[in-house]
């Protein structure tokens, strides 16, 4: 074989490899905050009061990491397949998008519930999305 033609099969080798490490990556399923080891537990009513004082230290504390939430629930929202739930939270709250398939175990208003989702950060509440009802009562 010419150096050539074996720069040009190990070009293509290459190729093939990136080609099907990509099939694959895109395939994977994809893991849940359910699933995940849980980072922080805490009051909706504490989440909210912690992003409300100091939303910077907040931010550093709680986003893009796995909490537990527990809280009352004071409204629950559907809206297609999207689902969410609002705790109670001070002046705010605690807005837990849930992930489609729960739809039949959500909690009615003025319950206590405890939420396990990843949460990203405050807009009007603090928000939590890849949520699921861990218990309701």
């Amino acid at each position: 074989m010419t150096r050539r033609k074996l720069i040009i099969l190990a070009g293509a080798l290459l190729c093939l490899i990136a080609a099907g490490t990509g099939y694959y990556l895109y395939n994977k399923p994809r893991t849940s905050a359910a699933e995940a080891r849980t980072d922080k537990h805490i009051s909706a009513q504490k989440l909210y009061e912690e992003f409300a004082s100091n939303e910077q230290q907040a931010n550093s504390n709680y986003v893009n990491k796995v909490v537990e939430v527990k809280g009352t629930v004071t409204d629950v929202q559907k809206t297609g397949t999207s689902v969410s739930v609002l705790l109670a939270g001070g002046a705010g709250g605690v807005n837990c998008s849930i992930v489609p398939g729960e739809e039949k175990q959500l909690p009615k208003i003025g319950e206590s519930v405890l939420i396990k989702g990843l949460c990203t950060g405050m807009l009007m509440d603090v928000s939590i999305v890849d949520a699921t009802i861990i218990n309701h009562k």
